[in-house]
């Protein structure tokens, strides 16, 4: 588990598509325990902070398509946090990452 600092220092070092996934993944995996820490709006701070990197990735993601819309949903459920959570809960966002998992180990093997 990260502190919201080392989250924000994350996010700030981050460069590349790899970098945002892996501190996407690692909150969502363990959402259960960052909703003890943190607010709402701080899921939202992440998506409306990951949003504004897109321009940047795109410049840099080449062929790789599939990582782009791998980060691209996982922003979403960040951005939109409240909503999504709501819907499915704390379920919803491991079973997501789950899928983006699937989908980014396919990605390396292909």
């Amino acid at each position: 588990m990260y502190t919201n600092h080392e989250i924000g220092e994350i996010l700030h070092r981050a460069k590349t598509i790899e970098d945002f996934l892996f501190i996407q993944i690692e909150i969502l995996e363990n959402i259960d325990c960052y909703l003890k820490q943190f607010k709402i709006d701080y899921f939202n701070f992440i998506g409306a902070y990951c949003m504004k990197a897109i321009p940047h990735l795109l410049l840099q993601i080449g062929e790789n398509l599939n990582k782009l819309a791998c980060f691209h949903f996982l922003t979403t459920l960040f951005f939109d946090f409240e909503r999504f959570y709501k819907i499915g809960g704390a379920c919803y966002f491991k079973i997501s990452v789950a899928s983006i998992e699937d989908k980014l180990k396919s990605t390396i093997t292909n």
